[in-house]
């Protein structure tokens, strides 16, 4: 069947292919400019490219190392009990190294491998008119057809083999025909699925649907359904700001790296109206803006971002630095992240979006002076509260050596990229992650997800070794009751946030967590409503060598750049148990879990202090407790009085 019944008016495929070539980026001029001045960036991505041309790919389920997945690749095959394996494959991300590699290099063979594998997809891949009338549930479930692997299709990876391979004699119009079509049909399926999804525009999902709609729409305007399409996607990005990018700033979800995603997306959404001569709302561009402090904020002072929830602790507020330059024409998002991250990863993540500029020379030229230009976040708090997410995170200062606190309690969760950790926090000093969110590690319904989100895998208080709710699957919980932040504040000497949750009613739990002189962390449980049940304290380590001291009653972590020392009272039985922290998919280093634990009677206020330390001299720290919810605290020559109370602590010196 001819392209002609999909076109709003009757034109020739080669008729298409010239107007589509005259709307494609130089893609040519800009790989020429990369071989000339970036040949960093040209080894990294032959030698990515030269790995994918040979089948051999990094997936979930692999292990953190490359596999065989076929050559073609095995489209239709699931390994490793894990549907992103099959999902990730189909998104072809692989093909973005390739295409590149064609580019700079000229050398045919990682083109005409990328139209191998487009073709053989297309083939493998049935999409028959009466998919339309599916259940919606098809478009969730594991094939290359759900709804989000369509969308990320159509905005990321089908369109790139436009940009680079378009131009050339490879594009030939019978395969310009097999593209149409089968972009097309699957867009077609997606504008009609996602809005049922996602009726109310509050995931990072409907963002990439409607992502892939819009491209497909701005590409080829031929199409009969076109403009439609541009007016639906431009309406449901709208809406997916609105929904999405909250007031205070962080997207919705509450997870630092799908925040850093969405600043990607509503970025790319940006710089494609640029291109194609649109634009978007003042609220739109004024959420955008807000919402790239988040990314800041969010990450620690090691320039990782903190994988509460769902996230990995990677280098990704660069990305959102960058959407941000390519946007707004606004360095300092970058120039704030590089004062923790090191100019080679700077580089390295804002390298992998040179291609999406429109300029590519005025790019590498600004992003060099990143290096030179640093911005000393001045305009940033050191307190900050955002009352959707019900976060606060406090820091010290925005040095390297800051102390940087991440305190987190929402019930219910927004949705279950949330993991089971009420009151848990990270906790950073002298430049190491001290007390760590774990991470991600996977998506699979398997133990290693059940535990990564278990509450005993957080630095928070269980009651019984209960959940704070059910876990039922990997994308599954059951009721939850109310939680939240209540209160933050900075109080000059110290800094405090405070939070309660039901969920194990009639106990109730508030805690209370203050930085206190930019040396010392003060944690404060007030347990209410207990008869004889057990209750336990979780303190997630980032370390290895833990030990116990009887004659101190603390407990202490070394390593080479920097300690922590833990007192309490009461002090109660203390267990060191294994952990696990993982900064991607599939891999994990070795953590230590502190575990005090204690039967209690009616009200019980617990009281922990976390002294960072360089060197061998252990911190002395004395705590007096005075009429149940009352502490002296001597450390060093300074003395404090903390004074704990249904939903406030002080602190006087």
């Amino acid at each position: 069947m001819g392209l002609e019944v999909i076109l709003k008016e009757p034109i020739t495929t080669g008729e298409l292919l010239a107007n589509l070539r005259s709307r494609l980026e130089p893609m040519q001029r800009k790989g020429q400019y990369i071989a000339e001045h970036m040949p960093e960036l040209v080894r990294e991505t032959v030698d990515k490219a030269a790995l994918a041309y040979l089948g051999m790919l990094k997936l979930p389920g692999t292990g953190g190392v490359h596999e065989h997945v076929g050559n073609p690749p095995c489209w239709l095959e699931r390994r490793h009990n894990d549907n992103e394996f099959l999902w990730q494959l189909n998104r072809m991300t692989h093909w973005q190294d390739m295409l590149e590699a064609y580019s700079i290099t000229k050398e045919e063979q990682y083109g005409r491998k990328v139209l191998e594998e487009m073709q053989d997809w297309i083939d493998k891949v049935d999409i028959h008119d009466d998919m339309i009338h599916y259940s919606v549930d098809f478009f969730t479930g594991c094939h290359p057809l759900r709804a989000l692997e369509i969308g990320i299709r159509s905005y990321k990876t089908w369109p790139l083999v436009l940009e680079h391979l378009g131009p050339t004699e490879m594009f030939t119009e019978q395969i310009v025909e097999k593209y149409v079509w089968a972009v097309y049909k699957q867009v077609k399926i997606l504008r009609q699925v996602s809005p049922i999804l996602w009726p109310n525009a509050d995931h990072n999902h409907y963002l990439m649907e409607c992502l892939g709609i819009l491209t497909t729409a701005l590409y080829f305007p031929e199409l009969k359904d076109a403009e439609e399409w541009k007016a639906f996607a431009i309406n449901g990005i709208e809406r997916c700001a609105e929904a999405q990018l909250t007031e205070d700033g962080g997207q919705i979800e509450g997870c630092p790296s799908y925040h850093n995603g969405c600043m990607f997306w509503f970025g790319l959404a940006v710089v494609l109206a640029k291109r194609f001569g649109f634009s978007y709302s003042d609220r739109y561009m004024a959420l955008f803006r807000t919402n790239l402090d988040y990314s800041i904020y969010s990450m620690r002072p090691t320039g990782k971002c903190v994988p509460v929830g769902d996230s990995h602790a990677n280098y990704e507020a660069v990305m959102a630095g960058v959407y941000g330059y390519l946007a707004l024409g606004d360095l300092s998002w970058t120039e704030m992240a590089a004062n923790w991250i090191d100019n080679q990863w700077v580089k390295q993540e804002a390298n992998k979006h040179i291609w999406r500029a429109l300029d590519v020379e005025d790019f590498h030229r600004r992003f060099e002076s990143v290096r030179r230009n640093r911005n000393e976040c001045n305009k940033l708090k050191t307190t900050f509260w955002n009352r959707t997410l019900q976060q606060a995170i406090i820091r010290s200062g925005w040095d390297k050596e800051a102390f940087s606190l991440l305190f987190t309690c929402r019930s219910p969760v927004q949705n279950f990229h949330g993991h089971i950790d009420l009151m848990s926090f990270d906790f950073t000093a002298f430049g190491r992650t001290m007390v760590g969110d774990p991470g991600i590690f996977c998506y699979r319904e398997d133990e290693d997800r059940r535990q990564f989100k278990s509450a005993n895998y957080h630095s928070t208080l269980l009651v019984d070794e209960r959940d704070h709710f059910e876990y039922r699957g990997s994308f599954g919980y059951g009721p939850q009751k109310p939680g939240e932040i209540y209160n933050v504040e900075d109080r000059g000497f110290y800094q405090v946030g405070s939070a309660y949750h039901l969920n194990y009613e009639p106990i109730v739990h508030h805690r209370h967590i203050a930085l206190v002189d930019n040396r010392l962390v003060i944690v404060v449980d007030r347990v209410t409503g207990l008869s004889g049940e057990s209750v336990q304290r979780y303190f997630h380590l980032d370390y290895t060598d833990v030990q116990l001291l009887q004659g101190y009653e603390a407990i202490i972590a070394k390593s080479d750049i920097a300690n922590v020392a833990l007192f309490t009272s009461p002090y109660e039985e203390a267990d060191l148990l294994s952990g696990r922290m993982s900064d991607v998919n599939d891999v994990a280093r070795p953590s230590t879990r502190v575990r005090f634990k204690g039967t209690h009677e009616g009200t019980t206020v617990f009281l922990t202090i976390l002294v960072p330390y360089k060197g061998d001299q252990i911190p002395k720290v004395e705590v007096q407790p005075r009429d149940g919810e009352s502490f002296i605290v001597t450390s060093g020559s300074d003395r404090y009085e903390v004074k704990v109370m249904e939903r406030d602590l002080s602190i006087l010196k």
